[in-house]
This record gives structure tokens, C-alpha cells and sequence, in this order.
């Protein structure tokens, strides 16, 4: 006679090791990509939701049994605010913190035994984190936003940045032009296509009475 809680210890034993493999092939693109959350941590992640969804069910009481399962996503909550940082103007690791999120939620539905959702979920997190990166480097190539600060020799007349601007199709906010003793500084926000701007660049590398910019 097979004893149903043995057959019910090796699901949980499958699901766990299941949550590790989900785990790496999510943490996999991070990885190649070499961002904070490599396969490793991934996996860890999606096995920790994997355990914690088990306990949920096993420890809590009927009608309860969600308790520790809805904690996870405070938990998880934590570790992607621990990736998300500020690099000058720009965030940085969103998508990590993001992938983080759903590495967990991965491992609470195998945890739940839901594995046709766990294989349509992961399908799809991969898509967005692979495929539809040649999407998002398209865009930005077309829609660049710069921001830039000159500094020119002498009093300079702002009239050749603004041929600059039309010649090479961008557009310009927040212009801002100061003067101190023998220089002039300008400050703008700029978008445009990526080659537009890196002629925009050139041009600025050349001209003699730009003494630097930053952007």
C-alpha cells in the first residue's frame, strides 16, 4: 500500500528542486549581463518562496493558510530596494529588483503546484528580459535624452549651438547661460537620435572655443 504522506514529502522535494532550476534560468540573463543578482541569488530566491509557500499551507490553519505566503512579497520587497540605486541622473537596477520579484513569485506558484502558470510565467519573464531588450535599444537609439553642460572661451554667442540644434533635427529644454570672468557656461536638456547627437559631440570636440562639456 503506498503511503499518501510520502508521496506527498516527494512532491514537496520535487517542487523545491524545480524552484532552483526556475530560478537559474531566470538568473541566467542577469548573469551574462553581470548585474547584482546573478543565477545564484536568483535561485536562492525562488527556492526561499518555494519553502516559505509550503509552510504556508502546512503550518497555517483553515481558511489561513496564506499567512507566511503574503509575507514573501514584503521580504522580496526588500532585497529589490537593495538593488535600486541612483548613478548621477540616471536609476539604475530596477529591472534586477524587478526580476528579483518575479524569480519569488515563480517559486510561490510552484509552491502551490500551479506548473502550467509557473511555465507560461516564465516563458513570458524571458521574453521581456531578452527579446524585447533589441526592442528598447531601437528606441533609445531613436529617442536619446542628454544632459549637457559647455563651457566656452570668452563671451560666446549661443547663435551657433541653436544651427547645431536644427541642423542635426534636436530638440531643446531648460537652456539655461551663465558668464563667469572669461567664460561662458551653458546648460540644456537634449533628445534626439543617438548618431545626431554623437555629431552634435564631434562638433563640440572640434570647436576651439568650447573649452569642455559634459554630459
Amino acid at each position: 500500500m503506498v503511503n499518501p504522506d510520502h508521496i506527498q514529502y516527494n512532491q514537496e522535494i520535487f517542487k523545491i528542486l524545480l524552484s532552483a532550476v526556475i530560478g537559474c534560468m531566470v538568473g541566467l540573463e542577469r548573469e551574462i549581463r553581470r548585474k547584482p543578482a546573478g543565477f545564484r541569488t536568483l535561485a536562492i530566491i525562488s527556492v526561499g518562496a518555494t519553502i516559505f509557500t509550503i509552510c504556508s499551507y502546512k503550518l497555517g490553519f483553515p481558511g489561513n493558510q496564506d499567512r507566511i505566503a503574503a509575507n514573501i512579497i514584503t521580504g522580496v520587497g526588500f532585497l529589490g530596494a537593495g538593488v535600486i540605486y541612483r548613478n548621477g541622473f540616471s536609476v539604475s537596477g530596477i529591472t534586477t529588483a524587478a526580476t528579483i520579484w518575479i524569480a519569488a513569485a515563480l517559486g510561490m506558484l510552484i509552491g502551490i503546484g500551479e506548473y502550467g502558470l509557473t511555465a507560461l510565467s516564465l516563458v513570458t519573464s524571458l521574453i521581456i528580459l531578452s527579446v524585447m531588450e533589441y526592442l528598447q535599444d531601437y528606441i533609445d537609439s531613436r529617442f536619446q535624452h542628454r544632459n549637457y553642460t559647455i563651457t566656452c572661451r570668452g563671451e560666446y554667442n549661443h547663435n551657433q549651438l541653436n544651427e547645431k540644434f536644427a541642423q542635426h533635427q534636436l530638440k531643446v529644454r531648460n537652456f539655461k547661460e551663465t558668464r563667469q570672468d572669461t567664460q561662458t557656461n551653458f546648460e540644456f536638456d537634449i533628445s534626439g537620435k543617438e548618431n545626431n547627437l554623437e555629431l552634435f559631440n564631434q562638433w563640440l570636440k572640434q570647436n576651439e572655443e568650447v573649452f569642455s562639456f559634459v554630459w
